[in-house]
């Protein structure tokens, strides 16, 4: 690993139960670079940590930190943030998966600029898109789902796997990435004007009804 740049990165502190902490550690799309795994492994090394896991949000959580050592852990891996920033979930879609029929790393990209740019919004939005109907970024059970078919994006809306398991309302069929992208603005200014403080959207949509939703995004 000599030849390897180690890279800094940026890590959220999570409290666990037994009073250690964990370290979230952002990536883009799951990606992690040779740079980035130096850091992680040098710092575990240092530190005597012994787990590292892979989240369902597509990041990496540094395990069993003490509350003691947790700004000396910070610091050598790089600097601390409050707030993860928002992810798209994105399965390895077309050109390398032998079932994917979209490009679901590209347009995860576009979906998260999306998000970025029409928020604030009442509460975290989670996202998943997934470049065939295998659905393997769980784009059905998310507040923004996208599915890739061989004629266009399926766009699901209000999904949610939380307590109360619902799959996603589909606003749209078939549609081109531009129009997919249209529709989502739609429906996150329909969250924006009618979502409560701290209400997912599948609690929205459970409020409203999915009619409400359906008139909104015409």
């Amino acid at each position: 690993m000599d030849n390897i740049v180690a890279e800094s990165l940026t890590a959220m502190p999570v409290e666990r139960k037994d009073g250690t902490y964990a370290l979230r550690i952002p990536l883009d799309q799951g990606k992690c670079t040779p740079g980035m795994m130096k850091t992680v492994m040098e710092t575990m090394a240092k530190f005597d940590l012994t787990s590292v896991r892979v989240t369902t949000g597509q990041r990496l959580n540094l395990e069993g930190i003490p509350k003691e050592k947790l700004d000396e852990v910070i610091a050598s891996l790089g600097t601390k943030i409050d707030k993860v920033p928002p992810t798209v979930g994105v399965c390895t879609g077309v050109g390398v998966c032998k079932y994917g029929v979209q490009d679901s790393r590209g347009m995860g990209k576009k979906l998260l600029a999306v998000i970025k740019a029409n928020g604030p919004y009442p509460f975290k939005i989670k996202s998943g898109v997934s470049g065939c109907k295998m659905v393997c970024a769980f784009s059905n059970v998310r507040d923004i789902g996208l599915v890739g078919t061989p004629k266009g994006w399926d766009v699901l809306f209000g999904g949610g796997a939380a307590r109360n398991v619902r799959a996603g309302v589909k606003i749209g069929t078939k549609l081109a990435d531009d129009e997919a992208l249209a529709l989502i603005e739609k429906a996150l200014d329909f969250y924006k004007e009618n979502g409560r403080k701290r209400e997912r959207i599948s609690g929205l949509i459970d409020r409203l009804g999915e009619e409400a939703l359906l008139e909104a995004v015409k």
